[in-house]
């Protein structure tokens, strides 16, 4: 008990330091965008690459890590750096460690830490779901313009950027990005070889190949277009079908694991100290670790079941 008190003010005193530099950082920026408004460009990008921010960010994508971090937060379409999510995580880690630690008992606040992890590369994960989700949707249309573009006899690449200005969403982003980097000489192919790495699906894989055949060999582009536009209309609908009826399976996983955790604390408030008096002991330990196994396993085979591919 004597080691717990020095820990818990430790953590909560680096818990503090964390928000106070958070909100250092947000008037010191605040301050300065008013003082780099008559700047020049080059001045301001100067300025926010020195932030101890950037600093941190810039050592991150250096890293494998870091690098695979910073284009799953591209795919998810979030504004986030990697730093910034990290610093993030951290902190809501060591938050949950204290609040949990203090309420329950230490073992459960090694537990929070690594529930906020899995929460917020959930999160990560669901809005890459969902945004990749958006994308497959504007297929059809992102199909029907540029069978119109080709068929009035505009070439692939000029039809691309056609595309980018009529489309919204995820898929307008996607092909400007896509005509940039061919304005900055990249060839079609790699242009799409990257469109296919931010945004992996089999029915954007089947209209990119139909693309590339048809600027390598030529052919009836405008028709293949056109059919394959008709048949992802319906490979849409039945995705929102299969969608909907997944839904309240996922929905009740979801809702039985935070009921779970729920009742921890509304045991602990029943009869105040019992968790901890229940972690102090092996078998205790032993008991709650096969607990936690068996929700871990059985939401691990619940999301394994309801996931589709088509």
């Amino acid at each position: 008990m004597n080691w717990q008190i020095p820990a818990i003010l430790g953590g909560t005193a680096l818990v503090l330091l964390l928000v106070l530099w958070a909100v250092w950082e947000f008037v010191a920026s605040a301050e300065n965008r008013r003082l780099i408004a008559a700047r020049s460009a080059l001045a301001q990008a100067e300025y926010n690459a020195s932030t101890p921010l950037a600093t941190l960010d810039a050592r991150l994508r250096r890293t494998e890590w870091g690098s695979r971090l910073a284009r799953r937060l591209a795919r998810s379409g979030t504004d986030l750096r990697p730093a910034t999510f990290v610093a993030a995580l951290v902190s809501g880690s060591l938050l949950a460690v204290v609040v949990v630690w203090q309420i329950l008992a230490p073992f459960f606040g090694l537990l929070a830490a690594a529930g906020v992890a899995f929460l917020f590369f959930t999160y990560l994960r669901r809005a890459e779901a969902k945004r990749r989700e958006e994308f497959t949707g504007q297929l059809p249309d992102l199909a029907r313009v540029l069978g119109n573009a080709t068929s009035a006899g505009l070439a692939l690449p000029t039809a691309v950027a056609i595309a980018a200005d009529e489309l919204d969403g995820p898929a307008g982003e996607e092909l400007g990005r896509m005509a940039e980097s061919m304005k900055l000489g990249a060839s079609f192919e790699e242009a799409i070889s990257d469109l296919r790495e931010r945004m992996p699906s089999r029915e954007l894989g089947v209209l990119l190949s139909t693309l590339v055949v048809a600027s390598r060999s030529g052919g009836s582009l405008v028709t293949a277009l056109r059919n394959i536009s008709s048949t992802l209309e319906s490979r849409k609908e039945t995705r929102r079908e299969v969608k909907t009826i997944l839904s309240e399976t996922t929905s009740t996983v979801w809702a039985l694991g935070f009921m779970s955790v729920g009742a921890l604390f509304m045991i602990n408030a029943i009869s105040p100290g019992v968790m901890r008096t229940m972690t102090s002991t092996g078998a205790g330990i032993a008991v709650l670790l096969v607990v936690a196994a068996l929700f871990a396993i059985g939401f691990a085979l619940v999301s394994r079941i309801t996931r589709f591919k088509m």
